[in-house]
């Protein structure tokens, strides 16, 4: 695994990246999997590690962030990944343009999680055009948990007019069905056995969908399901799977958003599909 600190040295190195995975280090079983799936794609495989700091709605979950680069470079070598790219914030901004705001999709980054999180998806859009740029890669990998993200990345390479292919991942869980993330690692032994209720909300909805219950009556149950307990619902929805509106005649995504104490998780499963 040839390892990248320098932006100017992998430009140097004029290679064709066939399949791009980006992450910010503090690497699960779930980051693992995207490399699995990469796999099935023909060529090389070039991960990328870099904290943004501006996709950070507050400064503390930043200064938080578990940084394990040591243990991440042993996983990604286990791999046999062929490059890992680890720029710094001046080399990205030195060899990119940022994304014009001008462009950017309001109606998609301002819902869901943007509606919690003003600017993040602006952030992650940008940083990704920038990648972008930079690696001009054939593929980019991306996990289906951060469901919205795959849309705003969508939108970006149309607005680019980037000819890079999305493939996407599932979600990984644990035994009881708990979305992996690096932000599970903040939560207490006691927090993980609850935060699995967030799948199992999730579950609810989908069996009572094909029971035949309204989104309404579903909504209200998710949110009767979470009434007494330490998880507090920052939102539940039930949106259209291919555009993520308020449409329910076709397939159905329901997407979750909670609190345990002051950790933030998200996840989502598909209720209805004709795939």
């Amino acid at each position: 695994m040839k390892i990248y600190k320098s932006i100017e040295q992998f430009l140097n190195s004029k290679i064709e990246i066939d399949n791009f995975i980006p992450t910010m280090g503090n690497l699960h079983e779930g980051h693992l999997s995207l490399i699995d799936k990469a796999k099935e794609n023909t060529g090389n495989i070039c991960v990328s590690i870099y904290v943004n700091e501006s996709q950070f709605n507050n400064k503390k979950d930043f200064d938080n962030y578990p940084i394990t680069l040591d243990l991440d470079v042993k996983k990604l070598k286990s791999k046999n990944i062929e490059y890992l790219l680890i720029p710094n914030k001046f080399d990205i901004e030195k060899f990119s343009n940022p994304f014009n705001i001008d462009y950017a999709p309001s109606y998609l980054i301002s819902d869901l999680c943007g509606k919690y999180r003003p600017g993040h998806f602006l952030a992650v859009i940008d940083i990704v055009h920038r990648f972008l740029q930079i690696i001009n890669p054939k593929n980019i990998i991306l996990g289906e948990k951060d469901f919205q993200q795959i849309f705003c990345i969508r939108e970006l390479i149309s607005i680019s007019k980037q000819e890079t292919n999305i493939t996407i991942s599932p979600t990984i869980r644990n035994k009881h069905g708990l979305a992996l993330s690096s932000r599970n690692a903040h939560l207490s032994n006691e927090e993980k056995i609850l935060a699995n209720n967030i799948y199992g909300s999730l579950i609810l909805s989908k069996d009572l969908f094909h029971k035949g219950s309204s989104i309404n009556e579903i909504t209200e149950a998710v949110y009767d399901f979470h009434k007494n307990s330490l998880i507090k619902l920052e939102y539940f929805t039930v949106r259209d799977l291919k555009t993520l509106q308020h449409t329910y005649d076709g397939d159905l995504i329901a997407l979750i958003a909670a609190y345990i104490s002051d950790i933030r998780l998200i996840d989502n499963i598909i209720i209805r599909s004709n795939a």
